[in-house]
């Protein structure tokens, strides 16, 4: 199916209100399900989620989306919270609003027969995974329906608005997401092939048309090293290639490479590998 073709059907919109101390907070934790998709909103507080092996803290204005049959747990951190539920199906054609059983279910009661096919997206795989989404914009449309009848013909039209929301923002994430994963891919793959060159966050900059701290930001998220220390890790292996072939020249080598002088290539190589290049030199 593709994202074009979607109909959700909505089957239920919740709002819940967890008070630290009283019986319902403490069973919150228990390990649960449900048979349709879900959107979970958190509108105050926070709390940690444990889906698919991964535990994250969510707070207000994140939403967790999650598959039929998605196994999940929600953890107290020890505060009041209140969350939105929106249930769904995303095709209408299967959706049977007379059905009583598609809402959260605990595992002790869950049966696998009751629960609704995943669809599987061609053209957004996002929507084929559970997931944590930050800073989402439906809250603002879900609490307009605080205080509204459910038989109120526009409760319906706001639960989807807001549903249709929450997948947008998704979406929108993703493609951001991925528009970062390129750019910072292409520029280590310039740090990577060129080694002799300059590398700063001014080099870079020039280059790629981006400001050195974001390009600092997208090397740090991505490798989890800083801009400066990824560069250096680059050239101090390509100096090692070049020691190993031979190199004659300390100090050539060191201006080769784009440092300042010997001592500053010395110092470069310390801090990389733990021994000087003359070291390195003696033990191969």
């Amino acid at each position: 199916m593709k994202l074009q073709d979607i109909r959700p059907s909505l089957y239920r919109i919740s709002y819940f209100k967890y008070t630290h101390g009283e019986h319902t907070y403490a069973k919150i934790a228990l390990e649960k399900s449900q048979y349709v998709y879900r959107i979970l909103l958190i509108d105050r507080g926070m709390l940690d989620i444990i889906v698919g092996g991964r535990c994250e803290r969510i707070t207000a204005g994140d939403a967790v989306y999650l598959l039929p049959g998605e196994i999940y747990r929600l953890q107290p951190v020890g505060e009041d919270f209140s969350l939105y539920n929106l249930f769904f199906d995303v095709r209408d054609d299967v959706f049977t609003p007379e059905d009583k059983h598609r809402s959260c279910i605990f595992m002790d009661r869950y049966d696998a027969s009751l629960c609704f096919p995943r669809v599987e997206f061609e053209d957004a795989p996002v929507l084929n995974r559970s997931g944590i989404l930050k800073n989402v914009t439906a809250n603002r449309i879900l609490r307009s329906l605080l205080y509204k009848d459910p038989s109120d013909a526009l409760y319906s039209f706001y639960g989807r608005a807001a549903l249709l929301s929450v997948i947008t923002d998704l979406l929108l994430a993703t493609q951001e997401t991925e528009k970062k994963h390129a750019a910072v891919q292409q520029i280590l793959a310039y740090i990577r092939h060129n080694p002799e060159s300059d590398l700063s966050g001014e080099a870079l900059s020039r280059v790629f048309s981006y400001h050195k701290n974001h390009i600092n930001k997208l090397i740090k998220q991505e490798t989890g090293r800083s801009l400066h220390a990824y560069a250096r890790s680059i050239k101090i292996e390509y100096a090692k290639m070049l020691l190993s072939e031979g190199c004659d020249s300390l100090t050539a080598l060191s201006l080769q490479l784009g440092y300042y002088d010997y001592s500053h290539f010395y110092r470069a190589f310390l801090q990389e590998t733990g021994i000087t290049p003359t070291e390195y030199v003696k033990a191969l």
